[in-house]
């Protein structure tokens, strides 16, 4: 016989219940007391909001409670005047999730239709059975680090579509280019782009001397065999002959398309530099924070992936982070079946991705994961993504116990439990 103890569950009797469906203009509002029910509705508007929830605590008074609980489905950006003006006025805030906002819905109305009358006591059902979500307050240094890292990936990913549309369009200007992607944007890449728009006539026309006179001038280390080889793609490219005024048009674009991918470089060097130099005041405020290891990670990534979880002293164990990563395992098993087990990928996407970018350059061989992600793959013959979630995994929960310990970083340790540890020692 397994006997389990239950979980305690909040006392809410002094606290009155307000379920909120929250849309980008208006709210509609639902709550329950006494044998009364109450359906509002006002616009998504600051001063509105205070006035109704000045008014919902006053009967919350009546019937002897105390204050209110303001419980919505997370939208994004459309709740956040709600949920600031409660918490500005002492009233708790939570969330709902949404998901379980749809599934519940057909067992509250035992039907499957939506209106934004339904809603609401759906969202107070599910409170009432304290199915809630924690709405975190996350400090002013978190929340600006979170903020910095959103603009830092909507930088990286600009930055990585300017690159594809320059490497198309130099199929247009320089058809046999012969070099790989990343040499344009070395220092040699560059002064071919400043001197000669990668322009394969304007190469030509300048002749062989003189273009590696000027090349050498603009990019003293490159190598004579590089000089070469872009003399030799320039000879075969003009041969495709082109008309003048397409080639300048051409030639014009790549230029905007360099300026652009200068200026997106220029920004994210700029977030990276924010983002160190608030993690170095977090460092003050909290110890517990690790300092850079090389081999392990650096400043930039510790503020991105520190901006994505928030305060670590906020989880319990590291399972709750794992939820909040959406790195937990969903099993599917009834009976004699047994299905795949996944993750449940219902956390932070961007916290993910940061974790992904943490442990790519650690599973090359030699690295910190080098053996463990090349026994996944080669002995336990895993596919390469499911390898790199189970380092994801493994990563954030070390890095949490590394939080937790408050001690330096130890490299034997990091693969064994405790226990393992001390019987080795």
């Amino acid at each position: 016989m397994k006997i389990t103890q239950t979980a305690q569950k909040i006392k809410l009797n002094q606290v009155l219940d307000i379920s909120v469906d929250v849309h980008k203009d208006i709210l509609n509002f639902f709550f329950e007391t006494k044998g009364k029910e109450y359906s509002d509705e006002c616009n998504n508007r600051t001063t509105t909001i205070m006035k109704r929830l000045e008014t919902y605590h006053k009967i919350a008074l009546e019937h002897g409670m105390k204050t209110l609980r303001i419980i919505c489905e997370p939208t994004g950006q459309y709740h956040n005047k709600l949920f600031r003006t409660a918490r500005r006025m002492g009233f708790f805030t939570c969330f709902v999730n949404a998901e379980s906002v749809v599934k519940f819905r057909v067992i509250e109305t035992n039907d499957t239709g939506k209106t934004d009358t339904k809603d609401p006591k759906v969202i107070r059902t599910l409170g009432q059975l304290n199915k809630v979500i924690t709405h975190r307050m996350i400090g002013e240094e978190y929340l600006v680090l979170r903020k910095l890292n959103k603009i830092y990936d909507g930088v990286d990913i600009a930055i990585t579509s300017l690159r594809c549309r320059l490497d198309r369009l130099l199929i247009e200007l320089f058809c046999d280019y012969s070099f790989k992607k990343d040499f344009l944007y070395s220092a040699s890449g560059l002064a071919l782009i400043e001197q000669y728009s990668c322009n394969p006539y304007r190469i030509i026309k300048a002749g062989y001397r003189d273009f590696c006179i000027c090349m050498r001038e603009a990019a003293p280390r490159i190598q004579q065999k590089t000089l070469q080889r872009l003399w030799e793609d320039a000879q075969s490219s003009v041969l495709n002959e082109q008309p003048d005024g397409y080639i300048e048009i051409l030639e014009m674009h790549l230029q905007q398309l360099i300026n652009d991918w200068l200026q997106q470089i220029r920004r994210k060097e700029a977030i990276v530099e924010k983002m160190i130099a608030v993690l170095q005041l977090l460092r003050g405020k909290d110890p517990h924070i690790p300092p850079s290891t090389p081999g392990v990670i650096n400043d930039k990534n510790m503020a991105r992936l520190l901006g994505e979880t928030g305060p670590l002293g906020d989880f319990s164990n590291w399972r709750m982070l794992m939820r909040y990563a959406g790195l937990n395992i969903r099993m599917r098993q009834s009976g004699k079946y047994q299905g795949q087990n996944k993750i449940t990928k219902r956390g932070r996407p961007l916290l993910r991705k940061v974790l992904q970018h943490i442990v790519l350059p650690l599973v090359r061989e030699n690295c910190l994961y080098g053996q463990y992600y090349h026994r996944k793959k080669e002995i336990e013959k895993m596919p390469g993504n499911k390898a790199m979630t189970c380092v994801a995994r493994h990563f954030l929960k070390k890095f949490y116990g590394w939080y937790k310990s408050g001690e330096a970083f130890n490299q034997q340790r990091f693969f064994f439990s405790e226990t393992q540890y001390k019987r080795a020692a």
